[in-house]
């Protein structure tokens, strides 16, 4: 498809932008003007000090305050120690009100009543604060708590685990394959570091699985430790009343559960199920294998079944709950821990003469404050309340804290070792009070009022508080972030965000417009906030840097407190995503906050606005079209055929096709018998007789080439539900695939329990199993719904023969005549997909291999690592020659690695062929030495390409990677959504959607000297692709009224690009069309593509919003080599990539050559 032309050289340099200071802002002289001497020649120290009074709010400013913040501005601007006899110039004043150390937004000194019990204090609290990465199979490290103690944290976890031999104590996520770190050293680390940012004191809640032995050693840890830094209560049953954090400074404290009831719990799972338990004590452990580990919620809100035959209260229970080495250990315990027995509503009961502290998911905590809202507020006015994340979050994500801080929950505990919004709220929070860990709660979480009525989170607030905030300008983008982070080729676009997360009534966000030009902007934009909970308010700010083809580049973020908000203009330093402050980034900010004046109302009866919604007109695009094959108004069958072969390039459209065209409107009042008008035809263009890429489309590739020539629509652990770690397997995924036309179903093979039969399951994981009897008459009942082409299972299999015969005789039962066998193990060249029509075929390893290479490549269990249970010795019986031998009979794709590295996996053996397997990253790696090793050997041989294993959330990669190099199973996780999945699907839409594409013949060929494709060299340009997206439809029918904005019609703006090789890889973007159900758009996009054959054309509409991300509003992907041109109509699909039934796009496509440019 390349076109020999003339060309231009044109070398590009990327283009140096100077760095201008931007002058004061107009707000900044008004008020520098009405201080300073003389109309503004300079402000002196008595002007300034008046200024601070007045303006800044500091009415206990001094001379010496202002007489300090001179000298220093002076020193800093001019090097000059003295107070000077000039006073500050304009420049100097703006220099000042720039310091972020001089005029900082908040106070940086303890100032709450810290006399109070800890129960009255929000805490800065961790989860699993040991883990440096995600919660399956980090390392576990004393790092992390060293960075959250010099963070200000104050409540520190540690789950304690015997080691192997059952003498000592380890801290690791429990039922995981986190690797451990000593006890020892986490308590040291604590030691040294507990102090460094806040004296108040350091709370370490353990979650001990441990017997008593070891929990008498840990006691003597702990005390050896801490020595006098440890505060141990007073001798008694139970605590009465929390001692204060004043009472507690520099003091170290231990909460856990008592002894005795960690020995209840263990008696209780003993003699109950293997299930996952409901612990209390940062309960988010794993537990053991279950079939279901995704229910980890409580029974209902019922737990009465939790009983015990030997309860405590008579003396021989209590001899034997009480071994040698629990009192030390309960000695320890100053915040005791515990649920009471009944439901979630006995949990929460508060008794008069006892406090103690509750654990609770965030799920269960959610459940709590729909059913028991006010008594989790009572609960929290005397005890403590902990929230811990969800089991789910393997990635070590995090939740909206607000949640429980306004319902009195003092440890909201968060993973500390990302970053994100929930934890930008947390560092937020934690700025309040000195940033010393705690944070005194609001009165009204703890009054109580005549009726022993509490705070109530439902009901409806009045405003207490306007906060007003004006982004005069911010600086330091050109000293802390390199030009190429932003944009390389101009100058960048900034604009700020800012809103406020608190209570859904007060929850807002809002934009600045876009400034470019400078690396120092200036927006003097002013917004207004009403807040009704000012109290556990944020104000919410980050810098982003507009990008029109990608995602907007991130450039600085905070959180600050508004109840701590110091009035008048700030210096507000801005951070990175981690919450590290930059050097030099920093905003200047004018805050006022007022209370809600007195206000006469009248009574005004709303109704709900609806919006109507307009005939959309055609637009010119069409109205020249249909003028140009139409006569008098008029468009005939032999018009419309015209139009189809000379403006769509449909060349072999027939009489017929157009007369198919007509009926299919007839049912329209805007049909006429004569002929169509320009309304029919519009409508025509809007249908599915009209579509970019036609659903019906035939399989038109050769389909009797080897099945090497092709890439597979091809599945990963096709029988998980959701993430790779806790989900349920299931048939469900096997047959939504297969329905989708996926062809490669991949199968992990292990055996039961017993030992006597064989399940499917993600091995090494906590992923519950389902049979593979199920497996294998689903895929027999759904193979060829969607294709008639060959399905392969790949079995990754961890059995022994006995198993493997058993395996065998169902696959050869279940299959019967469709299971295909070849007939000699080493096959030159595999056979066509034209010859293996509805034929299944299996690939494996055969099992000699397994059993030579340690019982089977388990590279895809989570993070590599064997689970020792999962893969055991293998033990040869005298009847394993025979079943090895039924075993690989069904074998058809030949499985495996040879000995040696990447290069010898890689060699083409002439006399047969096999398939290899890498991950994404051992592809990546492989690329960067052998690509054409790889080319050459995906001409013969099958690759299959797999997800890396920290993909715990069942994400994707891109699969790009792997097609340009050749391999023909780029595997994915199918039950999910996303931008790579999305491509995937628009790949295999290609070629009648059969689940077969035919490889580009550039990775098939081989030149005079053998040379072959190098995926690494240079390419050109072979076609321009032009799109016009002309206008949408369908969202008004497919979307409720509310679903982007309750108050007015959408803002509708289109992403379209080009998703392939890396120098065709592209995005741009439409206006935005302001309320409008039927935006028209009428934008052209030009589009250079080198590799035609693997591009794939994106489309995402979104709705612009304010006050958050933008709101999806559909998306498609299609294969460019396959695109009709002309107008067309595009419908859109959901995340999942099913099809809406009326929303869509009309677009004009168009190819050139490249010389037309």
């Amino acid at each position: 498809m390349g076109y020999m032309g003339d060309y231009s050289m044109c070398i590009c340099f990327p283009k140096k932008f100077g760095v201008s200071e931007a002058g004061p802002p107009v707000d900044v002289k008004e008020v520098f003007m009405k201080y300073a001497t003389g109309g503004g020649s300079g402000m002196t120290v008595e002007q300034l000090r008046r200024f601070l009074v007045e303006v800044q709010g500091d009415v206990e400013a001094s001379m010496e305050d202002a007489e300090r913040i001179v000298e220093e501005v002076f020193k800093r601007r001019h090097n000059n120690a003295k107070l000077p006899e000039l006073a500050l110039s304009l420049e100097d004043f703006q220099f000042y009100l720039f310091c972020v150390d001089l005029n900082p937004p908040l106070l940086n000194k303890v100032h709450q009543d810290m006399t109070a019990p800890l129960s009255h204090y929000f805490i800065y609290t961790g989860h699993n604060s040991y883990l440096t990465g995600n919660q399956i199979s980090s390392d576990c490290s004393d790092v992390p708590i060293i960075k959250a103690l010099k963070r200000g944290l104050r409540v520190v976890e540690l789950d304690l685990w015997p080691n192997s031999s059952k003498d000592d104590v380890l801290v690791l996520h429990g039922w995981t394959l986190t690797t451990p770190v000593e006890l020892i050293k986490c308590l040291r680390s604590i030691k040294e570091h507990a102090f460094s940012a806040s004296p108040y004191p350091v709370i370490i809640t353990f979650e001990d699985h441990l017997t008593p032995d070891l929990q008498a050693k840990v006691a003597q840890m702990v005390i050896q430790t801490f020595g006098n830094m440890l505060f141990c209560p007073p001798e008694s049953d139970c605590v009465k009343e929390f001692p204060s954090p004043e009472e507690l400074k520099y003091r170290i404290v231990i909460s856990t559960k008592p002894p005795k009831e960690y020995l209840e719990d263990k008696n209780l799972s003993s003699r109950g199920s293997n299930s996952l338990k409901d612990k209390d004590s940062d309960e988010d452990t794993w537990g053991r294998m279950s079939a279901d580990l995704t229910n980890d919620d409580d029974k209902s809100d019922c737990d009465a079944s939790e009983h015990s035959q030997c309860d405590g209260d008579n003396e021989a229970c209590d001899q034997l709950l009480r071994p040698l080495g629990a009192p030390a250990y309960k000695n320890l315990i100053s915040i005791p821990a515990g649920k009471p027995k009944g439901k979630l509503r006995e949990k929460l009961k508060v008794e008069k003469d006892k406090v103690r502290r509750l654990s609770l998911s965030e799920q269960k905590f959610e459940k709590a404050t729909v059913c028991h809202g006010t008594d989790v507020v009572r609960f929290t006015q005397r005890n403590i309340l902990r929230i811990y994340p969800k089991g789910t979050r393997v990635n070590s994500s995090n939740y909206n804290p607000l949640i429980g801080w306004m319902h009195g929950a003092q440890m909201v505990a968060l993973n500390m070792q990302g970053y994100g919004k929930p934890l930008w709220l947390m560092h937020g929070m934690f700025g309040s009070n000195g940033g010393c860990g705690y944070v005194k709660k609001p009165d009204f979480l703890m009054n109580v009022g005549p009726n022993d009525q509490v705070f109530d989170a439902k009901a409806k607030l009045p405003v207490k508080k306007i906060l007003k905030v004006k982004v005069h300008m911010g600086d330091g983008w050109h000293l802390d972030f390199k030009q190429r982070y932003l944009n390389l080729w101009s100058s960048p676009e900034f604009y700020t965000r800012v809103g406020i997360a608190g209570v859904s009534a007060d929850k807002t966000m809002k934009k600045t417009k876009k400034r470019k030009g400078n690396w120092t902007l200036v927006w003097d934009e002013e917004f207004t906030f009403q807040l009704t909970v000012p109290e556990i308010a944020l104000l919410r700010i980050e810098v982003h840097e507009y990008n029109m083809s990608e995602k907007d580049d991130f450039a600085g973020q905070t959180c600050l407190p508004v109840s701590e908000l110091r009035p008048g203009f700030r210096a507000v330093p801005l951070f990175n995503r981690k919450g590290e402050k930059y050097t030099s980034l920093r905003l200047l900010l004018r805050f006022e906050k007022s209370g809600m004046p007195k206000q006469n109302f009248k009574v005004c009866l709303c109704w709900r606005r609806i919006f109507k919604t307009r005939v959309v007109e055609p637009p010119p695009d069409v109205k020249n079209a249909f003028n140009h094959f139409s006569r008098s108004g008029t468009m005939t069958v032999d018009d419309l055929l015209t139009f189809l072969i000379e403006h769509q390039g449909e060349n072999n459209a027939t009489k017929e096709d157009a007369q198919a065209i007509f009926d299919s409107l007839k049912h329209l009042n805007i049909f006429h018998r004569r002929g169509l008008h320009l309304e029919a035809f519009f409508r025509y263009l809007l249908g599915d007789h009209n579509l970019a890429h036609p659903p019906s489309s035939k399989v038109h590739h050769d389909m009797t080439a080897p099945l090497a020539h092709y890439f597979l629509f091809t599945g990963h652990n096709s029988y998980l539900t959701g993430n790779q770690v806790i989900s349920a397997s299931s048939v469900e995924p096997i047959k939504d695939a297969l329905l989708r036309g996926v062809r490669v179903i991949e199968l992990d093979l292990w055996p039961n329990s017993k030992g006597d039969d064989v399940e499917i399951r993600h091995g090494g994981t906590l992923t519950s199993p389902v049979d593979l009897q199920k497996c294998l008459q689903a895929i027999k009942e759904n193979a060829f719904h969607a294709s008639e082409y060959p399905v392969v299972i790949t079995f990754e299999d961890h059995l022994n023969p006995n198993l493997q015969k058993k395996v065998a005789k169902m696959v050869t039962e279940t299959f019967g005549d469709m299971l295909y066998r070849s007939e000699t193990e080493n096959m030159q060249q595999f056979p066509s997909p034209e010859s293996l029509k509805k034929r299944i075929l299996i690939s494996t390893k055969p099992p000699k291999e397994y059993l030579g290479e340690n019982r089977g490549d388990v590279s895809e269990t989570v993070s590599g690592r064997r689970n020792p249970s999962d893969v055991g010795e293998h033990f040869p019986d005298e009847d394993e020659e025979y079943t090895v031998v039924q075993y690989r009979q069904l074998i058809a794709i030949h499985a495996g690695k040879l000995k040696g590295g990447l290069e010898n996996w890689l060699s083409d053996d002439p006399r047969k062929v096999r398939r290899l397997s890498l991950s994404e990253q051992e592809l990546e790696n492989a690329i960067r030495t052998y690509a054409t090793k790889i080319v050459r050997f995906t001409q013969r041989n099958l690759l299959r390409v797999y997800p890396k294993g920290t993909r715990l959330d069942s994400s994707n990669y891109n699969p790009f990677v792997g097609w340009m190099h050749g391999a023909q199973m780029v595997a994915f996780n199918m039950q999910g959504y996303g931008k790579y999945l999305w491509i995937m699907q628009g790949m295999f839409k290609a070629n009648g959607g059969c689940g077969y594409v035919k490889k580009p013949d550039f990775l098939l060929q081989r030149g005079e000297n053998d040379e072959v494709f190098n995926p690494s060299a240079p390419l050109e340009v072979k076609t321009v692709m032009r799109v016009k997206v002309i206008l949408g439809e369908g969202w008004h029918q497919d979307f409720h009224h509310t679903a982007f904005d309750r108050y007015s019609p959408p803002d509708f703006y289109t992403k379209i690009g080009i998703a392939g090789v890396p120098e065709d890889k592209d995005v741009k973007k439409t206006a935005i069309i302001e309320d409008e159900w039927l935006p028209v758009w009428d934008q052209d996009f030009e589009f250079l593509i080198r590799v035609p054959e693997l591009a794939v054309l994106r489309i995402q509409v979104l709705e612009y919003d304010t006050t958050g991300r933008p709101d999806f509003g559909g998306q498609t992907s299609l294969p460019v080599s396959e695109l009709r041109t002309g107008i067309r109509t595009v419908p859109l699909c959901d995340k999942k990539g099913n099809k809406y039934k009326h929303v869509r796009l009309l677009l004009s496509i168009n190819f050139g050559r490249p010389y037309d440019l």
